[in-house]
């Protein structure tokens, strides 16, 4: 593990093994069973996907009594948007011409420090969107207008410590006692859950079966009461059975290994589904795994020093985006380096060395047309996403372990970035210009924001998440 998250309160917490129970109040709905389902998401990515590809979902607003936010919305249902990691939305609300105006529009108590994004999603059998959030051992749901929860619950043991992903009605989370929850997303009933034994820090991504069966979620662990290990777990739905391993992958080349980086999945040239993730230290590696199968298809080394894992969430662009075809990785390392790779063959495409600050670096990057933008502990970076080359650098002075979110229409794009000192940014895509800055904490932002609804959503270390709008 690296020691940039031995302070992290709830590694104390974690326990060998973990429980399969949990338990959930519900406040302003009817709780009979848990068979109410929310709406199938999947990732937007603002001039990435094009509007027919499956993965796109874009909502209208419908019905009584919906909170008072944007008519037409995009969800940001899981970490960096979705499985590829683009951390970008297709939402216009929050732009150049509008950022200066945000305004802290609703808070709510986490209960602790939170180290991890939320989620936003509609909920079909609520007529309304939910933001998801976890908070020590809680995950809560709360009305996208604000207002008291719509659920909360609680698990057995350990402390959320991943973001939460929505997929198909159901909301999963991992917790340090090395639990993986899966939770109706319309009132927090308990659907099934899967123990790993060991602790999950890695936030989930969950995407549809490679063989067409169902969901199926792909996370990490770290070494505490078992090997750490890379795991593939059925959702509910699956029609191989809920919350049952589909493959664990242990095959790591320096032990003790394991993850604690937000795992990615895309499709390689060669059509093969791959599961793209760091691995800790001492072993500093990006590795590729076939999604079907948990085999190995590639590793690239990233740095071979003491604490210079890859904690960073990748990010994957596509076969033949950017001119190339065999798709592209983004990701930076403890190293300080940002690295891009061949999708398909793990070959170092471009590496570009970022300033040397005092801590290794966390972020993931953001991949909007022919740019990738990462934070660093040296500022905020625009890079060429074909060549490295640096295009701007603000902010040097502040650090930036949050990863930044995207949104705004064409021309008026607008990054979203909160720092370790408790300043939230929103900086002109194109210049990297300060457009709007605000201090609401001292505590700082370790998670990225998430973008729906016309507003974006952020958690602080002072346990309180915050709902920001034009």
């Amino acid at each position: 593990m690296s020691k940039l998250i031995q302070f992290r309160p709830a590694l104390a917490t974690a326990a060998a093994g973990a429980a399969l129970a949990g338990a959930v109040t519900v406040a302003g709905l009817a709780a009979a069973g848990a068979a109410a389902a929310a709406t199938s998401t999947g990732h937007p990515h603002a001039a990435a996907v094009p509007a027919s590809h499956p993965a796109w979902h874009s909502y209208r607003r419908r019905g009584e009594g919906h909170d008072p936010l944007s008519a037409t919305f995009s969800n940001w249902p899981m970490f960096r948007a979705g499985p590829t990691h683009y951390g970008v939305s297709a939402e216009t609300a929050i732009s150049t011409s509008t950022a200066h105006s945000l305004t802290a529009r609703w808070t709510a108590p986490l209960g602790t420090p939170s180290f991890t994004s939320p989620a936003v999603a509609t909920v079909a059998a609520l007529g309304r969107a939910l933001v998801y959030a976890g908070g020590n051992n809680h995950l809560y749901a709360y009305p996208a207008g604000g207002g008291s929860p719509v659920w909360t619950f609680k698990v057995a043991s350990g402390v959320v410590e991943t973001s939460p992903a929505v997929y198909g009605g159901v909301v999963y989370a991992g917790t340090t006692a090395g639990t993986l929850y899966a939770v109706n997303a319309a009132t927090g009933a308990l659907m099934c859950s899967f123990s790993t034994g060991a602790p999950i820090l890695a936030s989930p991504v969950v995407t549809n079966a490679a063989d067409g069966s169902g969901p199926v979620v792909y996370d990490g662990t770290i070494p505490g009461g078992a090997p750490g290990a890379e795991w593939a777990v059925y959702g509910p739905g699956n029609r191989h059975g809920g919350c049952a391993k589909d493959w664990e992958f242990t095959g790591f080349a320096v032990s003790p290994g394991g993850s604690w980086s937000p795992p990615a999945y895309g499709t390689g040239a060669n059509g093969v589904p791959l599961v793209v993730f760091g691995s800790k230290d001492r072993d500093d590696s990006v590795y590729a795994l076939n999604a079907r199968t948990g085999a190995l298809v590639w590793r690239y080394r990233t740095s071979a020093e003491k604490d210079a894992d890859v904690g960073a969430p990748p990010t994957i662009s596509p076969p033949g985006r950017n001119g190339f075809a065999g798709g592209v990785v983004y990701v930076t390392a403890k190293d300080k380096v940002t690295y891009a790779l061949n999708l398909t063959t793990g070959t170092l495409i471009w590496k570009h060395p970022l300033a040397v600050g005092t801590n290794g670096d966390l972020s993931g990057t953001a991949l909007v047309g022919g740019r990738v933008y990462v934070g660093s502990d040296t500022g905020v970076y625009a890079l060429s996403a074909v060549t490295g080359t640096q295009i701007w650098h603000v902010l040097p002075a502040a650090t930036f372990f949050a990863s930044p979110a995207v949104t705004g229409p064409s021309g008026r794009q607008v990054l979203l970035i909160g720092d370790t000192t408790g300043h939230l940014y929103a900086l002109n895509l194109a210049t990297g210009a300060t457009v709007w800055t605000q201090q609401p904490s001292t505590r700082g932002f370790w998670g990225s924001p998430a973008v729906s609804q016309g507003a974006f959503y952020v958690a602080g270390l002072d346990g309180v998440l915050r709902s920001y709008a034009p």
